[in-house]
């Protein structure tokens, strides 16, 4: 310590305030960039999250009439139910849906309830499939798990289906 006091004394008054001047400039543009700038950023960030929130609540709100009518009409199912068993159903959809072709078995577990096995089946017709179960039949996912497969796009998957209202 005591050589850089004696540095510092050593150097001339106009070097002295040269350097105070070049720190008090280093600070500020420290300041600015380690402290201000960040800041700036995330209000920014957040001040488009919010529109976006306000954005979809507004969407929301403004669709929640024709939800409510759907749900009152058809309490959340379209469509006439077929009237097979869940078993039969499920298998005989899944052929005619795209993922047939992975469909290893279909096991029951209760009177409404079925477990599904799937290898390599394309995820995004899966999906399409389930969701198709639950609009048109009234049949809701009770578990699903899947894991990656072999190919761009694929799962083994096994998934527990249920049929309400039954």
């Amino acid at each position: 310590m005591n050589a850089l006091r004696d540095w510092w004394n050593a150097l001339a008054p106009r070097e002295q305030r040269v350097l105070r001047l070049g720190a008090v400039a280093l600070l500020l543009i420290g300041g600015w960039l380690l402290v201000w700038e960040p800041l700036a950023k995330a209000r920014d960030t957040w001040r488009t999250r919010v529109q976006a929130g306000e954005n979809d609540l507004a969407w929301m709100r403004a669709h929640a009439p024709q939800l409510r009518a759907l749900a009152s009409a058809g309490g959340g199912t379209a469509g006439v139910r077929d009237g097979r068993s869940l078993l039969a159903l499920v298998d005989a959809t899944a052929r005619t849906s795209g993922v047939g072709d992975a469909l290893l078995r279909v096991e029951p577990v209760a009177g409404n309830q079925v477990r599904v096995y799937f290898e390599g089946a394309d995820f995004d017709a899966l999906v399409q499939w389930l969701e198709e179960l639950g609009a048109r039949q009234g049949v809701v996912l009770g578990d699903f798990n899947a894991n990656r497969a072999a190919g761009v796009g694929r799962v083994d998957a096994r998934l527990a289906l249920e049929r309400i209202g039954d």
